[in-house]
This record gives structure tokens, C-alpha cells and sequence, in this order.
């Protein structure tokens, strides 16, 4: 799986994985050590970062800039859903 991190501090999530993990369309953003996690809502209503739709495909993207360290490295990643963490773990740095 992968996930992009733009200059514009955004994180693009394909469809695929919106879809499988992000069905109610808002998240919560972690920092932890050099990773983001990025866990669903389980609804709109309680709060959290909006899940935007990028195509009608359902990419989707959610604004994440004042979150991201400066030194974050952009572009694309592998990522990885953690089921004990309930979310997807992003790194930060690309190694």
C-alpha cells in the first residue's frame, strides 16, 4: 500500500484504502516517534481531520501541514495498517 505526503502538507490516501479503512470520512492524526497514524472517526459528528475527495475515483486527502514536522520528507511511502493500533501507520522519513 501506499499514501503520498505533498510540499503542501497533505496526505493523498487511494481510494483503496479509503475505502477498506476510512469509510465515514474524518480521521485522527498522530505523531508518534518518526511515524503519523492515521485512525478513522467513527463518525463525522464526533470530530476529527475531513476526508476529502480528490476524483471521483475516491482518492481522498486530508489537510495535515501544521501536524507535519518541518524536516518531513515528501513524496510517496509504503504504509501499513496496524490492527492493534487501529490505524495506518505512515513513515514520516523515507529511508
Amino acid at each position: 500500500m501506499k499514501c503520498q505526503i505533498t510540499e503542501s502538507g497533505y496526505l493523498h490516501i487511494p481510494a483503496e484504502i479509503a475505502q477498506q479503512y476510512f469509510t465515514t470520512g474524518a480521521v485522527i492524526a498522530l505523531l508518534k516517534g518518526k511515524e503519523l497514524l492515521i485512525m478513522p472517526v467513527n463518525y463525522v459528528g464526533a470530530g476529527g481531520l475531513i476526508l476529502k475527495y480528490r476524483n471521483a475515483k475516491g482518492d481522498r486527502s486530508v489537510l495535515l501541514s501544521e501536524l507535519l514536522p518541518e524536516d518531513v520528507d515528501y513524496g510517496m511511502r509504503d504504509v501499513q495498517w496496524d490492527e492493534e493500533a487501529l490505524a495506518l501507520r505512515i513513515p514520516l522519513y523515507i529511508t
